[in-house]
């Protein structure tokens, strides 16, 4: 799948006395910490624009104005601005982003920006060189149009002399539609650095959250970063790193002429929780008037390119389409190092389920459940070109739809290894191993007589509890999980550095011996789950500090800076479980943890982020005495959401942060042997999100 401005005040003084140029238009007012309300059906532009009694009509009216620090620019809901889009420039703060978003009830204001363009390009909502963004609430469209050019529903631009690094951008909440695009740098929603001319400075970004979206109907790409970098003679040099901290969650991406979500040069990236659904060459378009969409022969769902350290996990992607080539939900590109997909689900994608291209190396793919994808690209993984290591573990395949591809096919012999993965062929069609494979305690199944004989192979049937009825990854865990009899249970082989849980969250390992597949023993409860989205307290309760709900995206928020501040949910019974959530410390040199275990403010367990040690620290609280019992060092900036998980089997305690184990605990005694979930932060404010407690 492979694939200046800037004239000092004299010259400019002195250029226009001699005629030589025409005045340039009025440098945009700058628009610091002042709220703007537009609404397209009662606003007026002679208004002051500052209050919703008084709003102006027009984007072209808000495109006068720079945003600066604090600056929120707010469209009326229900109103339809046509033939307009917003060009902005400018910067926030961390503490104070430019906010783009609505006001009022009722639907989303839509922006329908039609066949307007600016320089030959057309967009919904353009930020060019800036920082601290939030765009959030909106609905972008343009329709179809004759007018070949290039189109994004919302495009972050990093450009010209003003180009550098950028951070803190947030699109959260969007509805994307419609857009049609002549080349590969359109789309949905478009992160993109764009050297213009040779002596532009190269542009990055750090901290980036794209959430909740929607993308439908769009060509080329649903959601995608990219740089310059790459192209033919360009001097920059950040292939590999233009984007850090970058997190792609819970957006639905469908009806796409190319791919559905692409990360480039990025640095541990995060892609969680998003749906794919009819990649490449899916739109619905008449293409008597759309002549220009770009030529597409290969195409994947969920994929990273030039990156390293990526994580895709809990993604959902079907029917991705093979055109020339292949047609896989998930994908290790080329160069992609050091990352891994777990916790998915596909289904009826027809190129197969896994992709690795060259130039790869220290991939794994694991806990991963594939029904019925097609495996028309050569096999249910595909390794066309040779690469560097690829660890495939604990993985579901099942198949009843006659496929007769390879499982597996490979032209480098060794690099990839094959383990406890069981391979259903539920059917009437045969498969079979291809060569270039280690394999070791798999389970096939199924007309297999050409699977690769190896040590601790199965070719009993793993009695799962009702293959090929998975409806979507809500209860895919459920249809694959093992009989109580299956003789897949307790024959797997010891995975070091393994996740620690399944893809249902159950703690590994659960028997005598690791299972087969995907899931452990029977499948896991979701005990919790909280996105705090609603703008209520769901199950939680704030036992003491300053609680409340808000900001953007949805979120706990705890506000106190004295004293010890809890927020707890769930049931004092709980006793094995793994606990999830994303912390944020906004305050420097502050903390806040993750509490389980607890029973009161005197006695719980606390995985915590310490800024002010730079460590994350667990730590024991029995009868109000707190002990800090381990610690591990790391570095987390004050506002930045991290993903901390605690694992409580036992006496057992482990704690993660961005999917790295870095404690492991062995509490000596009884106590703190069951209780609920919480939060805790101690003389400091923090955010809370994604809370997911699963046992």
């Amino acid at each position: 799948m492979r694939t200046k401005r800037f004239i000092t005040a004299a010259v400019a003084a002195l250029a226009l006395a001699g005629g030589l140029l025409q005045a340039a238009p009025a440098t945009p007012a700058q628009a610091v910490g002042t709220t703007y309300y537009v609404d397209a059906t009662a606003g007026s532009d002679t208004n002051a624009g500052t209050s919703d009694t008084a709003p102006w009509k027009t984007l072209t009216k808000v495109n006068t104005i720079t945003p600066g620090p604090g600056t929120r620019i707010l469209l009326k809901a229900g109103t339809v601005f046509t033939n307009q889009y917003l060009d902005l420039t400018g910067s926030g703060t961390a503490a104070d982003p430019i906010v783009v978003g609505r006001y009022g009830t009722g639907a989303r204001p839509k922006i329908d920006f039609g066949n307007t363009a600016v320089g030959g390009e057309g967009f919904g909502v353009r930020v060019t060189n800036g920082s601290h963004w939030t765009i959030s609430g909106l609905e972008i469209t343009s329709g179809q149009h004759a007018t070949s050019m290039r189109r994004n529903g919302i495009l972050i631009l990093g450009t010209g002399a003003g180009g550098g690094a950028f951070t803190g951008i947030r699109i959260l909440d969007n509805h994307v539609h419609d857009v049609f695009g002549r080349d590969r740098r359109t789309g949905g929603i478009n992160l993109h650095a764009r050297q213009a001319s040779a002596s532009d400075p190269e542009s990055t970004w750090d901290d980036v959250l794209i959430q909740g979206n929607t993308v439908d109907n769009v060509a080329d790409t649903g959601i995608q970063t990219m740089t310059d970098a790459y192209t033919s003679g360009s001097s920059w040099t950040h292939t590999l790193d233009a984007f850090t901290h970058v997190v792609i969650r819970r957006n639905t991406v469908t009806r796409i002429h190319r791919d559905g979500i692409l990360v480039r040069a990025g640095v541990n990236p995060l892609v969680e929780y998003n749906t794919t659904d009819r990649i490449g060459k899916y739109t619905d378009v008449n293409a008597s008037v759309v002549t220009y969409l770009p030529a597409v022969s290969v195409v994947a769902a969920q994929w990273a390119y030039y990156t390293s350290g990526a994580v895709f996990q809990y993604n959902e992607a079907s029917r991705t389409r093979r055109i020339d080539g292949d047609g896989q939900p998930w994908d290790f590109d080329t160069k992609v190092t050091n990352s891994v997909y777990q916790y998915n689900y596909s289904h009826d994608n027809e190129g197969g389920t896994l992709l690795m291209m060259d130039q790869t190396s220290n991939n794994v793919f694991r806990y991963n459940i594939s029904q019925n994808d097609l495996d028309r690209s050569n096999g249910a993984i595909s390794i066309p070109f040779g690469g560097g290591s690829l660890a495939v573990y604990n993985n579901v395949f099942y198949r009843s739809q006659g496929q007769t591809g390879l499982l597996t096919t490979s032209n480098s012999a060794g690099v990839a290894t094959y383990t406890n993965n069981i391979y259903s062929n539920g059917g009437t069609g045969t498969y079979a191993v291809g060569g270039g494979a280690v394999y070791a305690s798999n389970t096939f199944f199924g007309a297999n007589s050409q699977a690769a004989p190896h040590t601790g192979k199965l070719t009993s049937d793993p009695l799962f509890a009702a293959p090929g009825g998975a409806t979507s990854i809500t209860d895919a865990a459920a249809a694959y999980s093992l009989g109580s009899s299956s003789p897949s249970r307790d024959s797997g082989a010891v995975i070091a550095s393994n996740g620690g849980v399944d893809f249902a969250g159950r703690a590994l390992y659960q028997g005598t011996a690791p299972d087969r597949g995907a899931v452990e023993a029977a499948a896991a409860t979701v005990l919790s789950a909280e996105t705090f989205e609603s703008g209520g307290f769901g199950g939680w309760a704030a036992v003491s500090g300053s609680w409340a709900m808000g900001g953007v995206p949805g979120a706990l928020r705890q506000s106190s800076l004295t004293g010890e501040s809890i927020a707890s949910a769930g049931s004092t019974t709980w006793t094995d479980y793994s606990a999830t959530a994303r912390l944020a410390v906004t305050t420097p040199d502050g903390n806040t943890g993750l509490l389980v275990r607890y029973t009161d403010s005197s006695n719980f367990l606390m995985l915590r982020l310490n800024l002010d040690t730079g460590a994350l620290e667990l730590s024991k609280k029995v009868a109000g005495t707190l002990t800090l019992v381990a610690s591990q060092p790391v570095s987390v900036d004050p506002g930045r959401l991290v993903s901390v998980r605690a694992d409580v089997r036992g006496s057992s305690v482990e704690g993660w942060i961005d999917g790295v184990k870095l404690i492991t605990w062995s509490n000596p005694s009884t106590d703190l042997a069951s209780g609920k979930v919480g939060v805790r932060t101690a003389s400091s404010a923090a955010v809370v999100d994604e809370v997911v407690v699963r046992g």
